[in-house]
């Protein structure tokens, strides 16, 4: 029961050191990334999401670093519990300094396995590529093992030596290769699993818009840019319109939804202008407002239409 309870205080003074600094670096991260992405906290860019131009959430990263630091003083721990002779700090140096490279290296692994796969490059060469960074990573490493168990056993007044003999390299190799592959099958799953949508595309061979509008025996076909600004007028719409005021049987609710793709808003549940055609905006004592148009024509707005005027000012 000691024996447990020992065990139990070891891991809890070194997770809450741990648990404080991811805290702080999630949060520098969350600040470094309002920094891109300005007030709106989302950025606008081929991406269409907070992640930059990869699928996976600023979330995964953080969470997977937890899990490899978590195996680690797992890990630390079942080593201390086998062999009770060894000082608390060994195990916990042995295991974390591992942790420590693979944490490391998650950014700029994922970064670069989005630049070797598929669609940028065939399947077979994507594989090939991939395979090819898993020996390099094996001794990098066995390198970061070496270098950073030196410098910290030498804190403690003791030598470190990493065996660089064949048999050793390959133990360490097939771990790697196991931890490497995971991660990697990680970052394709995240980046899979939030992949932003594909944004519809564009077709060039729609004619353009025109408001069909039945005047007498006619029908005139409207540009958006031939109307300044509708009013209601009883069971119709009155369009001011290049050629004069016309009236068109619909409302106001439905000429605002056709019309508000192509740069009209609604200022007032009897007013619709073209964003494009507003002069200036004079504000009332009452939070409402008043537009002025290009050709001259004052039209009242009200409070609860300014916001979506603002948006497309």
């Amino acid at each position: 029961m000691r024996s447990q309870s020992r065990s139990k205080r070891r891991v809890g003074v070194v997770l809450m050191p741990i648990a404080m600094a991811l805290r702080g670096a999630a949060f520098r991260c969350e600040v470094m990334a309002g920094n891109r992405l300005g007030t709106g906290g989302r950025q606008v860019g081929t991406s269409g999401t907070g992640s930059g131009t990869s699928g996976a959430p600023r979330w995964a990263m953080p969470l997977v670093a937890l899990l490899l630091l978590l195996k680690g003083v797992v890990d630390a721990e079942s080593i201390a519990d086998r062999t009770p002779e060894l000082a608390t700090w060994q195990p916990y140096t042995l295991e974390l300094t591992s942790a420590a490279f693979f944490m490391a290296l998650l950014w700029p692994l994922w970064r670069l396995s989005r630049r070797l796969r598929p669609p940028r490059l065939a399947w077979p060469v994507a594989a090939a590529a991939h395979l090819a960074l898993l020996p390099l990573l094996v001794l990098l490493h066995a390198a970061w093992l070496d270098a950073s168990r030196r410098l910290l056993f030498a804190a403690h007044g003791r030598a470190y030596r990493f065996d660089w003999t064949a048999d050793q390299l390959l133990f360490e190799a097939r771990k790697d290769v196991l931890t490497l592959v995971a991660l990697l099958a990680l970052g394709w799953l995240f980046d899979r699993l939030f992949a932003p949508a594909a944004p519809t595309a564009v077709r060039s061979d729609l004619p353009p818009f025109r408001l069909a509008i039945k005047d007498g025996g006619r029908t005139l076909f409207l540009a958006a840019e031939e109307i300044s600004h509708a009013s209601t007028a009883g069971n119709y719409v009155e369009l001011a319109t290049v050629h004069g005021p016309l009236l068109h049987r619909v409302t106001m609710a439905a000429l605002a939804d056709e019309l508000a793709p192509h740069g009209f808003v609604r200022i007032h549940r009897a007013h619709l202008v073209r964003a494009a055609a507003v002069r200036s905006i004079a504000s009332e004592g009452s939070g409402d407002f008043r537009v002025m148009l290009a050709d001259g024509t004052s039209l009242p707005g009200s409070r609860r239409y300014r916001a979506g005027l603002a948006s497309r000012q």
